[in-house]
């Protein structure tokens, strides 16, 4: 049976504590493994927060890595109760005056006679099913009506129709107090000139609810007209040129096909007086956002070098010192600033982060030199943001870039794409990019071939003219900081074959190993600790016994 303290009242002396300072040597080899461990642990939450770092920065760069997010632009409005404006990266800054003759509206249809009440008076007590039929941008519903229906029944009828192609029915209450003060209204949930409801009474079953012809359509009238909007930009179209209609229309109030890349946001018509749009590149959007990635990317270096530093002064070792995946990954993403953007080349006035005042400070973190870059932003604002995002132009007019993926690799690229007399691809004839076979997809997409700079490209064939032909070009693609940067930190943590879940997975094992080594030895101590305390213990009682044994024979 196990062994309590000793007490030591024979010898006097305190053996448990003996027994505590043997174990104390007893366990150095526990407290090796331990210490050990503690490193491990301490490298693995090290890691955490490395990987934390790397995805913050690569959603940063997820941010910045298209035109539409780079070359934001600021839109104005000269009159906000008349006309809001907003602006992607292919408007051209400048700005526009705008006439609102009139908004785009949607259609509601009201029943003039009215009805009694809403849940006590029946559409339909013919005793058997009547129709209710309507027609909505060209689409015709029956709906079958039963004996007993009310007026709330059918509006919720309409609403509920799973083929209901757009229209809202309600109920509205005309406060006269008369006999029949509730009216049927149907709402289309689309404006423009052709989206319009009409009630059908006279084909295949038609209306016939209460008496046959109590809901045709000569009972209804429009209280709100569907129309299209009607604007006049920049004086055009000039009405004395005699068209028919002397406006461009739309069939919404948010007409973005007139202006590239420009969505008016019609509020009110303005009189015959014209709002004044501008249209601007947004320097101070660019600028925030630029330096936004950059501190996410210095962030990931600070806490690198904090992580692997050594402290002279109070000779502390930082836990992951002397790593060489975490040198690695610092110097991969120093790398990959310091070079020429892929897809550049001597005809871009902008090759490198450093040409647009983006260079290296001290501990290779980034700096902006504010002055440099609004100068590159003022000379040429696209070649900056082809420094950052994916782009691509295409000599032919017929071909260009509609996908990629992280395989792609900026630069110039051959292609040759033959198409039947439908304007189709013509797998028969030669279909290459880059001097290798492309894979067919459909009738007009083509993808780079697999394990070269191109896989992961689509290419688009439009409208070539007439076949059977062919058509070639050449193909420019850059693939800058932003798209870089994503596409490393992809790599490295891909949660199957990244380095960093490689490396968090190796420090697990070392760790499970080593607690059961750890678990291993805890069993063994306990042992010999028991041993010590049964032998002190014996030993003890051993004394007692010649301590006995010596005052007896002194006593006689």
């Amino acid at each position: 049976m196990p062994v309590g303290n000793v007490a030591g009242l024979s010898s006097g002396i305190d053996w448990n504590e003996t027994i505590d300072l043997m174990m104390e040597i007893e366990r150095r080899p526990v407290d090796l493994l331990e210490a050990r461990r503690e490193k491990y642990q301490a490298q693995l939450t090290s890691w955490g927060l490395i990987e934390s770092k790397l995805t913050a920065l690569k959603s940063q760069a997820d941010e910045l890595d298209t035109a539409d997010e780079f070359l934001k632009k600021s839109a104005t409005s000269s009159d906000s109760d008349i006309l809001t404006v907003s602006a992607t990266a292919d408007a051209t800054p400048t700005s526009h005056d705008i006439v609102i003759n009139q908004l785009a509206t949607s259609h509601t249809h009201a029943h003039q006679a009215g009805w009694a009440d809403l849940n006590s008076t029946a559409v339909n007590d013919s005793g058997g099913n009547q129709s209710f039929s309507y027609e909505y941008d060209g689409t015709a519903v029956t709906l079958t009506v039963s004996d007993g229906t009310t007026l709330q029944e059918l509006a919720d009828l309409i609403n509920r129709d799973p083929d209901n192609p757009g229209v809202t029915a309600t109920i509205i209450d005309d406060g006269s107090g008369g006999a029949n003060p509730y009216h049927l209204m149907l709402s289309g949930q689309e404006t423009g000139s052709g989206k319009s409801i009409q009630i059908i009474d006279t084909v295949d079953n038609p209306t016939d609810l209460y008496d046959g012809s109590f809901f045709d359509e000569a009972n209804w009238s429009a209280t709100h007209t569907a129309q299209n909007a009607e604007i006049r930009v920049d004086g055009f179209p000039d009405p004395g040129w005699g068209w028919p209609n002397p406006w461009i229309e739309a069939a919404g109030n948010d007409v973005e096909d007139v202006i590239p890349g420009v969505t008016l946001h019609l509020q009110d018509v303005s009189d015959g007086d014209s709002v004044k749009i501008e249209i601007s590149l947004d320097d101070s959007a660019i600028k925030e956002n630029i330096n936004t990635l950059i501190s996410a990317y210095n962030d990931v270096i600070d806490l690198i070098d904090s992580l692997t530093k050594y402290d002279e002064d109070s000779e502390e070792q930082s836990p992951m010192l002397g790593d060489s995946l975490a040198r690695g990954i610092k110097q991969t993403l120093q790398m990959t600033i310091a070079q020429n953007i892929p897809g550049t080349d001597d005809s871009d006035d902008y090759r490198s982060l450093a040409q647009a005042g983006i260079t290296f400070g001290s501990g290779g973190k980034l700096v902006v030199d504010e002055e440099e870059l609004d100068d590159a932003l003022s000379d040429d604002p696209m070649a900056v943001a082809r420094l950052f995002i994916f782009d691509t132009e295409s000599t032919s007019g017929f071909v260009s870039v509609t996908g990629h993926d992280e395989n792609s690799v900026g630069g110039s690229y051959n292609f040759t794409l033959s198409y039947d007399a439908e304007g189709k691809l013509d797998e028969s004839g030669t279909n290459t990019l880059n001097g290798e076979d492309v894979t067919i997809h459909g009738d007009h997409l083509v993808k780079g071939a697999e394990g070269t700079d191109v896989e992961g490209l689509m290419l688009l064939l439009t409208d070539p003219g007439d076949g059977p032909n062919s058509v070639s070009g050449t193909i420019k693609v850059y693939t800058g900081f932003s798209v870089l940067l994503s596409n490393g930190i992809s790599v490295m943590t891909d949660e199957f074959d990244g380095a960093l879940n490689g490396n968090s997975n190796r420090l697990n094992d070392s760790i499970d190993l080593l607690d059961k080594r750890i678990e291993t030895w805890e069993r063994r101590l306990e042992t010999i600790e028991e041993n010590y305390r049964r032998q002190y213990s014996q030993m003890e009682t051993l004394i007692g016994q010649l301590q006995a044994q010596t005052s007896y024979i002194s006593s006689i």
